[in-house]
């Protein structure tokens, strides 16, 4: 008898020891919910980085272009044309937009998804010889150029140059790609392996086209030059990335 009231006084203190436990979380929790303080504490998120300055526009190209862009207006895009360079559908082709003064690729679609399409943005001018020159900000894109001396209806379909630039985290090799389109089947002109250019930072494309020479700068360094034997007629200009977001373009000129 004495064993058994033994055992029951046990588990009375035991529960007893539950009881007051739980009463002293739950107070606890009760106490955070009226002071507004939450249980779990997460480290603040890291601010996105802060866009810089544009670069400098060189004084002999400030001076009498062919065609500028600045993107300083909402309505500055009413006169460019967008072009998808593969086939997609209607329904997902690829946003342009303006932000703060500068040019955004947006996406596709209405739902703004990310594609790998390669879209070109074309200014409403023509091109034979001069200096195609952009300013361009990698968010989380990674991969930019220019086009010059488009022609044609369908992207898939059409001829053109394109110079086109990967960033330096891709593993993807050339880095740097000059090419001829012809008919949308496309042939190098001129390769360089890398390093790639850094992303979060403005960067400066040049193409400049002398008859049947072409001359490629990033930086305002020569990054490679090509002749063709058989160089495309005039043609429009324009920039060029892939549908994935997060590319910026800016001070778009093009010279004589």
């Amino acid at each position: 008898m004495t064993r058994k009231t033994s055992l029951v006084s046990v588990l009375a203190l035991a529960a007893t020891v539950l009881a007051v436990g739980a009463a002293l979380i739950l107070a606890f929790r009760s106490s955070q919910a009226e002071e507004g303080g939450p249980i779990l504490q997460y480290p603040p998120e890291p601010p996105a980085p802060t866009i810089g300055p544009n670069p400098t526009i060189p004084a002999n190209l400030a001076t009498g272009p062919q065609f500028v862009a600045d993107f300083a207006s909402a309505d500055s895009l009413t006169v460019w044309q967008s072009v998808e360079l593969d086939f997609v559908l209607p329904e997902d082709r690829a946003n342009w937009v303006i932000d703060n003064g500068r040019l955004r690729q947006d996406f596709a679609g209405e739902l703004r998804n990310s594609s790998l399409a390669q879209v070109t943005l074309l200014a409403p001018t023509t091109f034979t010889d001069g200096v195609v020159r952009v300013s361009f900000y990698d968010e989380f894109n990674g991969i930019a150029g220019v086009v010059a001396r488009y022609q044609g209806e369908l992207g898939y379909e059409a001829s053109y140059y394109l110079l086109r630039l990967l960033k330096r985290e891709y593993e993807a090799t050339p880095k740097y790609v000059l090419e001829r389109v012809v008919d949308g089947v496309a042939t190098p002109l001129a390769t360089v392996e890398g390093p790639g250019f850094a992303p979060r930072q403005w960067h400066v494309i040049e193409l400049e086209m002398r008859g049947n020479t072409l001359t490629a700068r990033l930086d305002g360094k020569l990054l490679m030059q090509a002749n063709d034997a058989q160089p495309l007629p005039a043609g429009q200009v324009g920039v060029y990335t892939r549908a994935i977001g997060g590319m910026l373009f800016d001070d778009f000129i093009v010279s004589p």
